[in-house]
C-alpha cells in the first residue's frame, strides 16, 4: 500500500470509529427513557403551583406494579440532592390500591399544592412487584419520573 492509501484508511477509520461514537452515546440516551422496564412522564416540563399535573406510567416489566393506597407518589425537589417533602402519617391500613399489569398504561392526574416550591422537582412512586390487592404493601422498588420546573 502507498502513503496516500494509508492515510486514507486511517482517516477513514477514525471517522468510522467517531461516527459509531456519536451514534451509540444518543442511542443509549434513547434507550435510557423508551426502553426502561417503567417509564414514567409528566405531560409538560413546566407547571405552576396548583396546576394539575399529568403523569403516565408504561409498565414494561414483565410482571404486575401495584400502588400504595396511602402514598402512590411522592414529589421530590432539587436542591443539592433531591429531597423529599413532609407527608403527614396515613391514618388507614396501607394496602395495595390497584395494579398495573405488564405492557399496560396508567394515567394519573395530581394536583398541584399552590404554595409548592419553585424550582425543580420530580415524582417519586412507590410500588410493589407481582403483589395482590388487599394485602399490606411491601415497597418492592421506587420509580422516579423525568425531572420538571414548577415556576
Amino acid at each position: 500500500m502507498n502513503k496516500k492509501n494509508t492515510v486514507a484508511s486511517v482517516f477513514l477509520i477514525i471517522l468510522i470509529v467517531f461516527i459509531f461514537w456519536q451514534f451509540s452515546k444518543n442511542l443509549n440516551k434513547y434507550l435510557r427513557y423508551s426502553v426502561a422496564s417503567v417509564l414514567i412522564y409528566t405531560e409538560k416540563n413546566e407547571y405552576l403551583g396548583g396546576e394539575n399535573l399529568k403523569l403516565k406510567i408504561v409498565n414494561n416489566s414483565g410482571g404486575t406494579l401495584c400502588f400504595s393506597s396511602c402514598y402512590p407518589y411522592f414529589l421530590e425537589k432539587k436542591e443539592k440532592d433531591w429531597e423529599g417533602y413532609k407527608y403527614v402519617e396515613c391514618d388507614r391500613p396501607n394496602t395495595h390500591d390497584g395494579c398495573i399489569e405488564n405492557k399496560e398504561i396508567k394515567a394519573f392526574e395530581l394536583a398541584l399544592p399552590k404554595e409548592i416550591a419553585v424550582g425543580l422537582h420530580r415524582i417519586v412512586v412507590p410500588v410493589c412487584n407481582n403483589c395482590k390487592l388487599g394485602e399490606v404493601f411491601k415497597e418492592g422498588q421506587r420509580i422516579y419520573s423525568n425531572e420538571f420546573l414548577i415556576k
